[in-house]
């Protein structure tokens, strides 16, 4: 595979639970990128290692200082809103989302502007949140008690207690949030109504669908970088030949465990000798199994498609045919842009700047002043719903929909047509597992967005119109 060396850096942004050089395990864990692939591709990147389950604002900080160098400062008023400490150590496309808005609002105080991003790259990026939030009982920026989500929420939050207590855990898996260090207590992290558990400043409230719309129709600057969305799917692949060698090990251990316990020596050595050979066999296959085409994910998609259809109208013009389709984790009508809903649309004048809010952006920035590239897993178009007649609820977000670009965004014959503010989508044939290390077409992928970024991204001028 050819290198394509793109002029400013890129950098990659991993999602909820995600991590960056440093692996889980103590280092023995598989990457979270293709990071051998990457290196060969375009060494002009970074890999930044945000908090785990932080919310796109206090992942955009900690991105921002790893990148420009400093200690995190999360913003007084943001840390005194959200309840934990203001300084820390230096979520995917919905953080490089918000980091774009910092970074265009100079939040940091250091001149940024919009010019220190050149393109922003979301691959199953939750855009316009997931309904896979609702699922698991978060509604309304809430945790209803002693839901699944809150059971799963209070055991992450005694790791996390325990990790803190006993930093030898943190090899094992580190959620990287030292801003919430000031909740001491395991009374107070298991509670529903805790500091922790109460707060809306974690990743978990960012992808509430209406609360990201909310977020989306504040976005600023998005006409002045190029967007381009890597949209998965529910395809799966059923792996045939493990699934066999899986049964040949289960038939050789059965053979050899009966013909032990009936005096046949030489049949219970014969299939220990055969398990051994396939299970060889089969470890071979397993390490080269692409994560991102089997069924990984396939229980909860399921889940989520069958929990779509019993929701209620979380959002003004919610379409559950619409966003009944995922890849196990995000909706892929999210994927697709930043929706915003018309219900929240600023005053047209409006400069707002809600840079403090716990949404997300996707952008980069390193100590050099000038524009660089931004990946990010989980980022998405800018067709907005706000530009569908409201009259026609049901067809809305097709009639929006239907407003994307039919280009894919990284065929060279397209690259002359592609201009700044529009989301550009690319569809993959994968599950969320898309573009990670998990994916064993991910260089490939990354190759096409580099080429993308090189050619035409790098050399076109501000302002300039598509051919």
């Amino acid at each position: 595979m050819t290198s394509t060396v793109t002029k400013y850096p890129v950098v990659l942004l991993h999602g909820v639970f995600g991590y960056g050089k440093t692996k889980p395990l103590w280092n023995m864990w598989s990457p979270y990128w293709p990071e051998q692939a990457l290196d060969k591709l375009n060494n002009n990147h970074f890999i930044v290692q945000v908090g785990a389950l932080s919310s796109d604002h206090d992942r955009a900080c900690e991105a921002f200082y790893q990148l420009y160098g400093g200690r995190v400062d999360y913003g007084d008023d943001h840390s005194r809103q959200a309840g934990h400490n203001r300084f820390g150590h230096s979520f995917g496309g919905t953080t490089a989302l918000e980091l774009y808005q910092l970074i265009c609002s100079d939040f940091f105080k250091v001149g940024s502007n919009h010019q220190w991003v050149m393109s922003l790259v979301s691959i199953a990026g939750p855009l316009t949140g997931s309904t896979v939030i609702h699922l698991f009982g978060l509604h309304e920026l809430r945790m209803v008690p002693y839901s699944l989500g809150h059971f799963i929420g209070a055991t992450l939050g005694v790791w996390f207690k325990l990790h803190t207590q006993w930093p030898v855990l943190r090899h094992v898996f580190d959620f990287r949030m030292p801003q919430w260090q000031c909740g001491t207590t395991f009374r107070e992290i298991v509670s529903p109504y805790g500091r922790i558990n109460r707060s809306t400043d974690l990743a978990v409230f960012n992808i509430l669908p209406r609360e990201r719309m909310k977020r989306n129709a504040q976005l600023i600057d998005m006409d002045k970088t190029f967007l381009v969305s890597v949209v998965t799917s529910s395809y799966v692949t059923i792996p045939r030949a493990e699934i066999a060698l899986i049964g040949l090990v289960l038939v050789f251990i059965i053979t050899a465990a009966v013909g032990f316990s009936r005096g046949y020596a030489a049949l219970g050595t014969f299939s220990i000798f055969w398990s051994t050979g396939t299970l060889f066999g089969l470890k071979q296959r397993v390490q080269v199994l692409d994560y991102a085409s089997i069924p990984s994910l396939y229980t909860l998609l399921l889940l989520i498609r069958r929990h779509v259809r019993m929701l209620h109208m979380i959002f003004d013009g919610f379409d559950r045919d619409v966003w009944g389709e995922n890849d196990g984790a995000v909706n892929l009508h999210s994927m697709l842009q930043p929706w915003a809903s018309a219900i929240d649309r600023p005053f047209e004048g409006s400069t707002q700047r809600d840079t403090e809010s716990t949404a997300s952006t996707s952008s980069t920035l390193s100590t050099l002043s000038e524009s660089m590239q931004l990946d990010a897993v989980p980022v998405t178009g800018t067709v907005d719903l706000r530009s569908a007649p409201r009259s026609d609820e049901k067809g809305l977000s097709i009639q929006a929909e239907s407003k994307i670009p039919n280009l894919d965004p990284t065929e060279p014959a397209n690259f002359s047509q592609l201009r700044r503010g529009t989301w550009y989508v690319h569809r993959v044939n994968k599950n969320h597992m898309a573009g990670t290390h998990f994916d064993s077409d991910s260089p490939a992928l990354f190759q096409r967005l580099f080429r993308v970024m090189v050619n035409h991204f790098e050399t076109t001028p501000e302002g300039s119109k598509p051919e």
